[in-house]
């Protein structure tokens, strides 16, 4: 770590030293961070396709649809989780492979990894065989359940941690019983995305921040050791604490609320549109009841006070639905918002990407891509805070694989350019996924067919 003199200008890490081993999805989105705020990150690759990062291969999307030759170097979750860092590829199977990346984390002061327990263990990538390399380094080892533990062992990944934290148990829809009343679905639901891997991320930015400080204070370093169970586990709150203290069970109540009404999802005007709608309490419930021109509803007894309208959701739901359905999104959310009712428009991405709040305060941010890349500008997400100085930004697209290997290995860790060639010759480093073997493009027409994707926008 630097002790050089940093100027306002000076990004909050400049000066910081990453090596990324990494892959997929948590630990590789802290890594961008990271270097969003200046730090040095050398991820840690493979040209070998048996062990590349998935990412670089099989998640896509392509510009256009379209993986081209390099198709490596081109996926755009690859370039959203790596943006801003540097690429060598040594293949850890050798044995000079595992010494060049020990001496890269000799002059090094933070490790990346996501490897199961006992692989650290058997590649002495362990914080005690580490600690003896760089003694103040800082390690973020994220694995499914911890380094201790009887689940230690078991790899994960986070939809297979999701059902473990409780996610399944709270998340569901309603559906209609007997009766045709809407009731608690007994069927779990996974999170749409990855969750827990946003729950790990996040977490290991705030561990690593703590660790640096403490580091410049005592200058020792420090083993995080990150189990995406436990940091899941974490932020499942009310639940749990009803439970803890009640022995309350909670139930699955799909858009509604335990005891906000109305509270949901309704549809709007147009396919696919939608708005969410919450009324806290009984003046929200009156000022409800005159923005839509129904002030009567108010002495409607079904409905006169927060627990009828909680017993009479299905009907007041039919209601409201009947308002909102032959109106816009934008007028049903622009008319309840200045009654004082909390409303929002269900965007999807193209509106989010459009959508004139993120845009002023910056949240996507332009990278110029390599002309020989055929990528051109493109923009991608940044983060969801800002500082008043020194404001965190992309520093650049993500890596073609191995592109830094001479600065690396020759300008870092100080191998002779002869090495290099021999490394090169041995298929220790490369700049080439071996084999290769083009990922098979479905056309989004057929993709849309399949249910892969909702829609695609030809001329967007």
């Amino acid at each position: 770590m630097k002790n050089d003199y940093m100027t306002s200008d000076s990004l909050p890490l400049e000066g910081i030293r990453v090596v990324d081993l990494s892959r997929v999805f948590a630990m590789p989105y802290v890594g961008a961070h990271l270097a969003d705020m200046g730090a040095e990150v050398i991820k840690v690759d493979t040209h070998h396709a048996a062990f590349v990062d998935t990412t670089r291969t099989l998640t896509g999307p392509y510009p256009d649809n379209v993986p081209g030759e390099d198709y490596w170097n081109r996926a755009g979750t690859f370039q959203t989780l790596n943006r801003g860092k540097e690429s060598v590829t040594l293949d850890l199977r050798s044995e000079r492979g595992m010494e060049l990346l020990l001496d890269l984390i000799g002059i090094s002061d933070i490790v990346l990894e996501n490897f199961t327990p006992r692989v650290t263990r058997r590649f002495g990538l362990d914080y005690p065989h580490l600690k003896s390399v760089r003694p103040d380094l800082v390690l973020v080892s994220n694995t499914g359940y911890g380094h201790t533990g009887p689940w230690s062992d078991f790899g994960a990944m986070a939809s297979a941690l999701e059902p473990t934290h409780a996610a399944g148990a709270f998340m569901g829809y309603l559906e209609r019983d007997e009766n045709g009343r809407l009731v608690s679905s007994e069927t779990p639901n996974k999170i749409g995305n990855s969750y827990t891997d946003f729950l790990a991320c996040w977490s290991a930015q705030v561990a690593i921040l703590a660790a640096l400080y403490r580091r410049a204070l005592s200058g020792q370093g420090v083993w995080i050791d990150l189990a995406m169970y436990q940091t899941g586990v974490s932020y499942f709150g009310a639940g749990l604490l009803d439970f803890a203290f009640n022995g309350r069970r909670s139930r699955r109540i799909g858009n509604r609320h335990e005891f906000m009404s109305p509270h949901g999802c309704y549809p709007c005007q147009g396919e696919d549109s939608w708005v969410v709608i919450a009324a806290r309490d009984d003046e929200d419930w009156r000022s409800f009841c005159s923005a839509i021109g129904k002030p009567a509803l108010v002495a409607d007894p079904r409905f006169r006070d927060q627990l009828n309208r909680h017993r009479h959701q299905d009907s007041l739901d039919e209601l409201i639905t009947e308002w909102t359905i032959d109106r816009t999104q934008e007028s049903v959310v622009a008319i309840l918002n200045d009654a004082g009712i909390p409303a929002a428009p269900v965007l999807e991405a193209g509106q989010l990407l459009g959508d004139p709040h993120l845009r002023q305060r910056g949240l996507f941010e332009e990278v110029e891509h390599p002309e020989e890349s055929g990528l051109g500008k493109r923009e991608y997400l940044g983060r969801g805070w800002r500082l008043s100085e020194s404001n965190p930004r992309i520093q650049g697209p993500a890596p073609d694989l191995g592109r830094d290997n001479e600065k690396v290995l020759v300008n870092l860790v100080g191998i002779q350019e002869e090495e290099l060639e021999t490394l090169k010759d041995n298929e220790v480093i490369g700049n080439r996924l071996l084999p290769t073997a083009a990922p098979n493009v479905v056309p989004l027409a057929r993709q849309k067919e399949l249910g892969w994707i909702a829609d695609f926008r030809q001329d967007y």
